[in-house]
C-alpha cells in the first residue's frame, strides 16, 4: 500500500512543486522575459508531461542563456531532492527499506 501512496504523492508534488517553481519565476520576470514564456495552456502542458524536467527549458526559454538554463537546473535538482525525501520518509514510515 506504501508504494501505491508513494507513487501518487511524487505525481502530485511532481506537478505541484514544478508549477510553484515556474509561477514564482514568473511572478518575477520583467515584462520582456515575461512575454517569452509559456501561455496557460503550454504552461500545464509542460507541467503534468515532463514535470522537473520542463523547469530549464522555462528558465531557457525565458532568459536565452545558458545561465539561464544552469538556473533552471539547479531548481529542478532542488524539486527532485525534495521529491526522494518525500519518497523516502514514505518509505521509512510504510516500514519498506
Amino acid at each position: 500500500m506504501t508504494s501505491v501512496l508513494g507513487v501518487v504523492l511524487d505525481l502530485v508534488l511532481g506537478v505541484v512543486l514544478t508549477a510553484w517553481v515556474v509561477r514564482r519565476d514568473m511572478r518575477r520576470l520583467p515584462p520582456e522575459r515575461l512575454s517569452r514564456s509559456w501561455n496557460v495552456a503550454s504552461f500545464w502542458s509542460a507541467v503534468v508531461a515532463f514535470g522537473p524536467l520542463s523547469i530549464p527549458v522555462h528558465f531557457a526559454r525565458t532568459r536565452r542563456s545558458v545561465l539561464g538554463f544552469l538556473l533552471g537546473c539547479a531548481w529542478a535538482l532542488g524539486v527532485l531532492f525534495v521529491l526522494e525525501l518525500v519518497g523516502t520518509a514514505v518509505m521509512w514510515i510504510g516500514g519498506e527499506s
